[in-house]
């Protein structure tokens, strides 16, 4: 029975519908993925950021969304990085995050994946492991195919990190030279990160007391800071400086830093910095015997330790109330807040430099988003255009379905094609070696026919010391011949050599690089690695076999070689 047409064009208008509402929901969601990513710090807490991010995560993976799968998993491996017995969980969210942001064509997602590993490591102080991604994250910045000044923008925080590393691994020179080479880089850009650079940079001169190069890079700090309006920064470079003067004894202009870094702080939410303040002020109050003051700033400062995670100043607070105490005779109340600090200090592993969770999709791609969506709304409204949508669709899914079955066959040919140069190739590699060992073989017999001519040659010296003096030319006319042979065949030790390093790779390389090693040693350790023995070994280098013995027996002791294992034995193990 034959349908109506109306019936078809029913049908066809339902199909339509349900594949808009489907894309429309795609891009309402795709909206809603960015939105809670981009907000994740503004909100309260590690827990809740957490939650947000799998809530976008399992609508990514509905979707299959890949570029935001990958952002999703990278904010993971930033937030389970703040706790460094969730480094495994957190190095797994960056290896999943560089895979999808690969497969999305994010250029930086090495760049991040090695930087991001590298800040884990210096969490759990593990230096080795954090230099080596710091390392790899300066030459990705390197290669980087971007315009110069963004180029320069990831060269600086590459150098920034790698030089911070090296100042915790007290590689003074290199720390300073890769902080030195950020701020030029972000200098050329004009970037505020060159004001973090110069507080680094005067942070380890600092450490080092070296106390006028520290004070010289402050300064540039905090003009720069102030010339951007910088409220963070400015509050960070002014407690740096008090700390400077503390150290140098000048308590006044110490004090009067750390009360314009109390005034500048009251404007912003910086806990952090308010609380380092804060033991500035206590440290130059009590060392000014100002008891009512050094109190004042200390209950501001434990008003404070609940507000802020910042472990490290909790301890030094805990550490200046026990010594305040301990001043007032109260010796159990400071044992007290003594053993709180020294249990928190345990139980903390280094956390600077922790990555910022930065906004994932800036405004403009939102309001794209939105366009997009007014967009599908118009469409739906032409209903006159659905049917040759439907028929288009149909046309490109025929044309697809052919080009992916050519495709396919064409895979197949390049398949045959490759498995049989891949056979080619070993049969030529397999032809290439036992030529080399024909080599070889040549050159060894070689140098013992070497050995025959020394020996022709010393016979010929023998006769002539033993004949008159009017016989001697023809002698001495025969020697010079087996001389000039001899100077030939010298070039046999090194083509010896050269085809023995290429049945064996490294070998002789190794070898050489053992203290007291000789070239004669290496000759003697090669014929062993050939399994030649010790009689072969005199002959093809002339001397006795009492010679060859004690030789062999020094190397045994300059390759360390175990009791109960021949030095043969040794050097055939690969």
């Amino acid at each position: 029975m034959k349908l109506p047409l109306f019936i078809y064009i029913f049908f066809i208008t339902i199909s339509v519908n349900a594949q808009e509402e489907n894309l429309l929901q795609k891009k309402q969601d795709s909206i809603y993925i960015d939105e809670l990513l981009s907000n994740i710090n503004r909100l309260q807490s590690i827990d809740s950021s957490k939650q947000a991010v799998f809530e976008a995560l399992k609508l990514a993976q509905k979707h299959k969304f890949i570029g935001q799968q990958g952002k999703a998993h990278k904010i993971l491996g930033v937030l389970y990085a703040s706790d460094y017995k969730k480094l495994d969980t957190s190095n797994y969210h960056f290896n999943t995050s560089l895979l999808f942001l690969r497969q999305a064509g994010d250029s930086l997602a090495s760049f991040d994946h090695a930087n991001n590993l590298s800040i884990n490591y210096i969490h759990v102080n593990d230096m080795p492991k954090a230099l080596k991604y710091a390392i790899d994250a300066v030459d990705i910045s390197k290669k980087m195919n971007l315009e110069s000044d963004l180029k320069k923008k990831y060269q600086g925080a590459a150098c920034l990190l790698l030089g911070t590393i090296y100042a915790d691994m007290k590689l003074n020179d290199s720390a300073v030279f890769n902080l030195k080479k950020s701020r030029l880089y972000f200098k050329d850009i004009k970037s505020s990160q060159q004001f973090v650079a110069s507080n680094n940079i005067a942070t380890f001169y600092l450490e080092q007391n070296q106390y006028e190069e520290s004070k010289i890079y402050l300064q540039e700090a905090l003009d720069g800071y102030k010339q951007h309006n910088s409220l963070d920064g400015i509050v960070y470079t002014l407690n740096s400086l008090g700390d400077l003067y503390f150290e140098i004894s000048d308590l006044n202009k110490s004090l009067k830093s750390y009360q314009d870094a109390l005034t500048n702080s009251a404007h912003t939410n910086l806990y952090r910095y308010r609380l380092n303040t804060y033991k500035g002020l206590i440290r130059v109050f009590s060392k000014r015997k100002a008891s009512d003051s050094a109190i004042k700033y200390l209950n501001k400062a434990f008003d404070l330790l609940d507000s802020t995670e910042a472990p490290k100043l909790k301890v030094d607070i805990l550490k200046l109330k026990a010594d305040y105490l301990q001043d007032l005779g109260k010796s159990e109340e400071a044992l007290s807040y003594l053993k709180l600090s020294m249990q928190l200090e345990d139980s903390i592993i280094k956390k600077e430099n922790l990555p910022k969770i930065t906004t994932i999709l800036i405004e403009q791609e939102k309001n794209a988003g939105l366009e997009e969506i007014k967009d599908i709304k118009k469409l739906s409204s032409k209903k006159n255009y659905w049917i040759l949508g439907i028929v288009s669709l149909l046309l490109v899914l025929g044309v697809l379905s052919y080009f992916l079955i050519k495709r396919y066959r064409n895979k197949l040919d390049v398949s045959d094609t490759t498995k049989n140069r891949l056979e080619s190739s070993l049969q030529l590699e397999k032809e290439n070696k036992e030529y080399i060992n024909r080599k070889l073989v040549s050159t060894t017999a070689n140098l013992a026919l070497k050995t025959d001519l020394l020996d022709q040659v010393n016979e010929l010296l023998d006769q002539i010391k033993n004949q008159p003096k009017q016989n001697l030319n023809k002698e001495i006319r025969e020697t010079q011949n087996q001389i000039r042979i001899q100077q030939h065949l010298d070039s046999m030790w090194r083509e010896f050599f050269t085809h023995f390093e290429e049945v064996h790779p490294d070998f002789l390389d190794s070898i050489q690089s053992r203290h007291g090693i000789t070239q004669n040693d290496l000759k003697i350790c090669a014929f062993l690695r050939m399994n030649l023995s010790n009689k072969d070994i005199c002959q093809l280098m002339n001397v006795n076999p009492n010679t060859i013995r004690v030789s062999i027996h020094r190397i045994k002791k300059k390759l360390d070689v175990p009791t109960g294992v021949s030095v043969t034995e040794f050097l055939s193990v690969d």
